[in-house]
């Protein structure tokens, strides 16, 4: 029996924001599999601009492109008009005609090695998200408080035991495919009773059984809306590079760094920080000096 395709699954449509973030994601892929890719692999991009990636004529990478238009995202928001739903009916287009080991990754995200190990291990049944975010019955963020009291009221006391698990990374193969209709089933049903956007990753987190952590090997930096500014400064400064180039370049932006400095800062800005409102900026390497010391005042 031939070995199962691999699909490397994104959802990029909307602000160009995104589209830097996807090609970002593309160049890290490339640079950590040394600019080739793990056997049997292809890449879908699930886009309502796909001429976008035109720009990137040398990229060596199996990209594949699904057109979404404006209709169907619509469609795929629901009846509910969820956004993050988009995810899951775009994974259950995917599935219904391709068959093999699924790895979704949101466009936000950078590989930091690797994944053979995470396909081969996707091959034989394993199930991944990014990472645990804690037990929801535990309350550890204002909005697992928000989902323990709303799940306590609803008298929901099983799902008030289970681990709240980031959706910017799943995996998973087809053989399991039925887990999509039933996170589906899960956010047409929850959603309107509870309207956050950490619905859909609830109910793949309830879904999705066994899971192990993607963080290890892909770094999501969701709550890092500085880097919008620096991906568009990379780009801009490295116009007309081949993809290879730009791949080497990408080692550049370490978001797992900037996340750290951000968490530090907020950790250590004191309470007249707090007072005046004083927020993290990212220092560039290529900040002049006198720059840098503004910035951090």
């Amino acid at each position: 029996m031939s070995p199962r395709t691999n699909y490397i699954v994104y959802l990029c449509y909307g602000p160009e924001r995104v589209f830097y973030e996807c090609a970002m994601s593309l160049l890290s892929f490339s640079q950590v599999h040394g600019y080739g890719v793990p056997g049997n692999t292809e890449i879908w991009i699930y886009t309502d601009k796909p001429g976008w990636f035109g720009e990137f004529k040398d990229c060596q990478l199996p990209l594949h492109y699904r057109t979404i238009d404006d209709a169907t995202i619509k469609e795929w928001r629901g009846k509910i008009d969820f956004v993050h739903r988009v995810k899951i009916a775009a994974l259950i287009d995917l599935v219904n005609v391709r068959e093999g080991n699924i790895l979704y990754v949101d466009t936000d995200t950078v590989f930091k090695k690797p994944i053979d190990d995470v396909l081969r291990d996707i091959d034989s049944g394993g199930q991944y998200m990014h990472m645990n975010e804690g037990v929801v019955r535990e309350g550890g963020t204002p909005i697992l408080r928000k989902l323990n009291k709303h799940l306590k009221k609803n008298k929901q006391t099983s799902l008030r035991d289970m681990a709240m698990w980031n959706a910017g990374v799943l995996g998973f193969n087809t053989t399991d495919k039925a887990v999509l209709d039933e996170a589906l089933k899960f956010t047409d049903k929850e959603y309107p009773e509870f309207p956050k956007h950490i619905v859909e990753q609830f109910a793949f987190s309830v879904c999705l059984r066994e899971l192990h952590e993607a963080a290890p090997y892909i770094a999501h930096y969701w709550s890092l809306k500085e880097a919008d500014a620096v991906l568009v400064d990379f780009f801009v400064r490295n116009k007309g590079k081949s993809w290879k180039e730009l791949a080497r370049s990408s080692v550049e932006i370490d978001v797992q760094r900037m996340m750290e400095d951000k968490r530090v800062f907020y950790e250590r800005r004191g309470i007249w920080g707090k007072v005046f409102g004083r927020k993290w900026h990212y220092l560039s390497p290529r900040l002049s000096q006198k720059k840098r010391e503004a910035l951090s005042k």
